[in-house]
């Protein structure tokens, strides 16, 4: 008697199952199909993301050798024409363009290059660092020490990662301005941090020096 309702209670389960999957089946084939779908396609994507990144990869090397052959024009060319690429070559294109002016000789226009780079609010924080550090740079030369603070103060503090950059060319500017107690401040800091970079600290070193034995002087001379 107890095989014929283990029969029956199987044929039940049975007949449940399969009103089951003939509701849920036409759902279980959609999403099987959506995962293949997926799935290829984004293989699809991956490969096409890879062949666009080779070649703006080419394209970039291929700017650099007609930097290096010395066709700085035809390569702040290059660089402009890859605005669109993939990835972070528009962002470093944009950063070499300021470079190819500077080996032009135009070191007004790659400060603004440099500008343009940091104050654009889609360029990234590490970037706009390193473009205002570019700006401050040639600034030593081609401006005044008001407008190397305004590019470098900001980044000369405790953990920003062009910090020791920044107060080295603080440094120099004050330095240059005759501002020495203010320019051994600046090295100081760099040469007294453990973190500073072993060749930011031996230039500070350097300079320290340079101060010490100028104030020294000054100090003879006004006895």
């Amino acid at each position: 008697m107890s095989d014929i309702f283990r029969e029956v209670d199987e044929e039940v389960r049975s007949d449940q199952f399969s009103k089951l999957w003939k509701r849920f089946a036409p759902v279980v084939y959609l999403t099987a199909g959506l995962i293949v779908v997926g799935t290829a396609g984004f293989r699809g994507y991956e490969y096409w993301q890879n062949k666009q990144s080779q070649a703006a990869g080419t394209e970039f090397l291929e700017a650099i050798k007609l930097s290096d052959a010395g066709n700085y024009t035809e390569a702040q060319a290059a660089f402009v024409s890859m605005e669109g690429s993939i990835g972070g070559y528009p962002m470093m294109a944009k950063m070499r363009i300021g470079t190819e002016l500077v080996l032009e000789d135009k070191p007004d226009e790659a400060i603004k290059a440099f500008e343009a780079v940091a104050a654009d609010s889609a360029t990234p924080i590490i970037y706009k660092g390193l473009a205002n550090i570019r700006a401050a740079y040639l600034l030593l030369d081609n401006g005044d020490l008001a407008a190397v603070k305004k590019h470098t103060e900001v980044l000369a503090v405790a953990g920003n990662t062009w910090r020791f950059s920044a107060l080295e060319i603080l440094g120099a500017a004050e330095y240059k301005a005759g501002n020495l107690d203010a320019a051994r401040t600046r090295f100081s800091e760099i040469v007294n941090d453990a973190a500073a970079p072993s060749d930011v600290s031996g230039r500070a070193q350097i300079y320290l020096e340079l101060i010490t034995s100028a104030l020294g002087k000054d100090e003879k001379g006004t006895e």
